[in-house]
């Protein structure tokens, strides 16, 4: 990923916080093939690792045998016109955020698969027990457990990028809250609030 050193950030924690809040990734092997999928960070001391899983009819997880990957998380982003800035000239732009993760994923053995399960369900169903199940629903559980295929990725790098015109003068970046403010659609405004929770000199 090209990274100007304006945009770049580095700090690992607010990296894998990014990962936490935008969990849904795209990740891309070697020969070309790419599954959408929510990925969890999970740290086991000095490793990172990234668990998701993919469906079994899904041919992706095949050549998933300790291959080079690479996990793209995607923030809010949206279209920059130049007419909101105070400033000319100016060109039409993207402002966007997000986390690459680079290393190596392998499938997981299946007596692991429960547990990685858990931890999907406890990070988006926290009010989900397994233990309150009844019987019926745990033989339903353990039908679709075996049309999936659990993966991990170890990482190796982490890049993150935040191009949200933060090199701006504050006139512009006003123009910019204003522009964004005024498009009203859910990811103008998802990334205005972006933009402001980061201290990136956005107005309310």
């Amino acid at each position: 990923m090209f990274v100007p050193s304006a945009f770049s950030f580095t700090d690992t924690e607010a990296q894998l916080a990014f990962i936490k809040t935008h969990p849904f990734a795209v990740l891309t092997t070697p020969d070309l093939q790419a599954t959408h999928l929510p990925l969890l960070v999970r740290q086991q001391g000095d490793e990172l690792l990234l668990v998701g899983h993919l469906a079994r009819a899904n041919p992706h997880w095949q050549s998933l045998d300790n291959t080079p990957a690479l996990a793209v998380f995607s923030g809010p982003h949206a279209y920059i016109s130049p007419k909101w800035y105070a400033s000319e000239p100016n060109v039409p732009t993207w402002n966007y955020t997000a986390v690459h993760a680079r290393g190596t994923v392998s499938v997981m053995d299946d007596q692991d698969l429960p547990a990685a399960l858990d931890e999907l369900m406890e990070a988006f169903e926290p009010d989900y027990n397994r233990n309150t199940l009844n019987t019926s629903l745990i033989d339903y559980q353990q039908k679709l457990i075996r049309g999936i295929v659990g993966i991990t990725l170890s990482v190796d790098s982490l890049q993150g990028v935040r191009k949200l015109g933060q090199h701006k003068k504050v006139a512009d970046r006003a123009g910019v809250s204003k522009g964004l403010k005024a498009c009203g659609d859910h990811e103008s405004l998802a990334l205005l609030d972006y933009m402001q929770r980061h201290n990136l000199g956005y107005a309310d």
